[in-house]
């Protein structure tokens, strides 16, 4: 059925997407963002395939923290907008096209939707969802938390926009990695049963 389809089909349509926008991030942003960015999708697709797509989370046990995540996110943006982040990472990396707008529109909206929706996706054991609540734990969670204490040692300075809140999204994170994780770690993965429907 419908269901079916949608599962064979989200792998591809996702690796297309990541390949696609990380080609056109590279062109028109710069390799910074893409590195980050389009690594951490990549990191994330495989863990995906190995768990998740194969049995979708469950929202009951992993949406709640997948919020506070997603909210934690939300305020460690915040102080980037407020302290120059965009201004300071486009210096720090000649990446002219990173600028205010482009991190509001991109950032704080664009993400910010994606991260929601994809809450709402993880509670109809939505496949794609289910990629992007790995991006999300995977890239603002740990990749980002990483990168929040290497801008600093770059820019030759002790503060780097972010800095002060990056642990919030970075411990809320592996807090929901550990959710996701815990069925394949406790039950063991040939247990495990495809469920979508």
């Amino acid at each position: 059925g419908r269901e079916n389809r949608m599962k064979l089909l989200a792998p591809i349509v996702v690796a297309s997407v990541i390949v696609t926008i990380s080609y056109a991030g590279a062109t028109t942003v710069g390799n910074a963002p893409v590195i980050i960015i389009g690594g951490s999708a990549i990191i994330a697709y495989l863990i995906w395939l190995l768990t998740t797509y194969r049995q979708p989370a469950d929202a009951s046990r992993v949406l709640p923290l997948y919020l506070v995540a997603v909210a934690a996110q939300l305020v460690h943006e915040a102080e980037e907008y407020l302290a120059g982040f965009p201004i300071q990472f486009s210096t720090l990396f000649h990446i002219p096209a990173f600028t205010e707008q482009f991190f509001v529109i991109t950032f704080l909206l664009v993400f910010s939707v994606i991260w929601i929706l994809a809450g709402v996706g993880l509670i109809y054991k939505n496949p794609v969802a289910n990629f992007l609540a790995w991006f999300f734990v995977i890239g603002p969670g740990l990749v980002n938390g990483v990168a929040h204490f290497v801008f600093p040692v770059l820019a030759h300075r002790f503060y780097f926009p972010g800095i002060i809140t990056v642990l919030l999204p970075t411990t809320t994170s592996i807090l929901v990695i550990w959710q996701l994780l815990q069925p394949f770690v406790l039950n063991g993965q040939k247990e495990v049963t495809p469920q979508y429907g």
